[in-house]
């Protein structure tokens, strides 16, 4: 009777710890801490940050000149300025969207040719903003102790 009490018991934790809802994720380091801006420590970029790493990134991708990133920085900065007004205008219509952003790019790339001069670094430039955005998510879930845990189904 002992051993029956004791199995049934043993057995009865052991499906109560089984049937516990998975966690959906797993906790980060510092995660403890606020996500706030105002307080900014090491390892912890800001946008300032990020922006840095990118113009040096995307200066070092297109092997700009000093004279070639002189002119090229206003040119791609008045792209992302239009870039960013099209997304808040037209988010709703998805069609409207794609035109406009496909207009802006064309031209991007009439204005980057007087700068770049060759096809090839122009299509370089249009593609290296997702070169760079792909570089920091790999980055950012490197620095989260690796990808997340595989769901449960």
């Amino acid at each position: 009777m002992k051993y029956l009490f004791y199995s049934l018991a043993l057995s009865m934790v052991m499906i109560t710890a089984n049937a516990q809802r998975p966690q959906d994720r797993r906790p980060r380091p510092n995660e403890h801490l606020e996500h706030n801006d105002d307080k900014k420590g090491p390892g912890r970029p800001n946008r300032a940050n990020i922006e840095m790493f990118k113009t040096k990134f995307i200066t070092d991708q297109l092997a700009l000149t000093p004279q070639e990133a002189e002119a090229f920085w206003p040119v791609y900065n008045e792209y992302k300025n239009g870039m960013r007004a099209i997304y808040k205008e037209k988010k709703e219509n998805e069609i409207e969207l794609q035109e406009a952003v496909l207009t802006v790019r064309k031209k991007l790339a009439s204005a980057l040719k007087p700068i770049l001069k060759s096809d090839t670094r122009i299509n370089d430039a249009l593609k290296v903003e997702k070169e760079f955005l792909k570089k920091a998510k790999n980055e950012m879930s490197h620095r989260r102790e690796g990808p997340p845990p595989p769901r449960r189904d």
